[in-house]
């Protein structure tokens, strides 16, 4: 996602951030791709440290194509063949299951080989952290923590508390909400990730506020004393959330536009115009219907009734988000 974010912000001049936090850190990932030195620096304080290696050998693959050579993890699918028909719901159950168990065996293997590879000096600190923080700590830094005041003038970011959530840790439900540990009957919030996040959301966040003109919310949910965190209440708090963050992309758009707009020469001003261009383009290609088209257009047409929350088109590469807003701006002036 790191990746992602630096491509959208190199190729767009409007780009924003809106971060999310709440009680949960999140997983440690299991990387991708290793550079080969690295790969083998860590293979090597995993046996030192008297570590079964076994699986870091089988699930990761050398490419000496790669510039530099690399390690790659294997695919699940090839990895993990059934017997049975991979198009069988048990069988994806089974796989899901055995994958959960041995991905818990390489983030120990890695978290315990990195440790004591920085504790002995081998590894820095920059290093190190991509197999011991979670994606959304990585994320954060890069993202608040990696840019510059004028770009953090366009993020926000929303933290999201859960007040006395300890009580509420055996509630099955709340494994989605926080980061948990142990079995029954003592099952307890995961100390470590609770540490670390208390880290990043009272100690990070407010260090980039110091530094720049970041907007940054906080609100406290309170449990329901038997349910714990309710549908109700999330429904509750993502309501809340949507208003805030409708009136926070007006502020910063307007905010943007009146900064950037004083001259045609601006890129700003110049990207408008290419989107505009190209919206056009697109919208005498094709008489498109579908059913995002109605939805799209039920939305804008004025309602007096209820709040209104953002409309959010999503989709991955060449799925047609361009082409329906494309022929939704061709439209609009006849919505009615």
């Amino acid at each position: 996602k790191s990746k992602l974010m630096e491509q959208c912000i190199l190729l767009s001049m409007s780009q924003y951030t809106q971060g999310l936090l709440g009680e949960k850190y999140g997983n440690i990932r299991i990387p991708g791709e290793v550079e080969a030195s690295e790969f083998e620096m860590i293979l090597d304080a995993a046996i030192e440290a008297k570590l079964e290696t076994k699986l870091l050998e089988e699930w990761y693959c050398r490419d000496e194509n790669s510039v530099p050579a690399a390690y790659y993890l294997r695919p699940k699918s090839e990895m993990l063949k059934s017997n049975k028909n991979a198009m069988q719901p048990s069988a994806n159950s089974e796989n899901e299951k055995k994958w959960q168990e041995i991905s818990v065996e390489i983030k120990k293997i890695f978290k315990a080989a990195v440790k004591l590879l920085h504790e002995k000096g081998k590894m820095k600190y920059s290093q190190a952290k991509r197999y011991l923080f979670s994606a959304i700590e990585d994320e954060f830094d890069f993202a608040l923590g990696k840019q510059t005041p004028a770009f953090l003038k366009k993020c926000v970011c929303y933290i999201r508390k859960i007040a006395n959530i300890e009580r509420f840790v055996k509630i099955p439900e709340m494994g989605k909400y926080t980061d948990i540990t142990g079995t029954e009957p003592r099952i307890i919030r995961d100390p470590e990730a609770q540490e670390k996040l208390i880290k990043l959301r009272d100690e990070f966040i407010p260090t980039i506020v110091a530094s720049s003109n970041l907007r940054v919310y906080t609100s406290v949910t309170h449990c329901d004393m038997k349910l714990g965190y309710s549908q109700e209440i999330e429904n509750h708090y993502i309501e809340g959330l949507g208003k805030q963050f409708y009136e926070d992309m007006i502020d910063i758009i307007q905010a943007t536009v009146q900064q950037n707009f004083d001259t045609e020469t601006d890129t700003l001003y110049d990207e408008i115009l290419q989107h505009s261009s190209l919206c056009k383009t697109y919208a005498s290609f094709y008489e498109y219907k579908c059913e995002s088209l109605n939805i799209v257009h039920k939305y804008i047409l004025p309602s007096k009734t209820g709040p209104i929350n953002p409309l959010i088109v999503y989709g991955g590469p060449c799925t047609g988000k361009t082409l329906l807003l494309a022929e939704i701006a061709k439209k609009v002036k006849s919505y009615s």
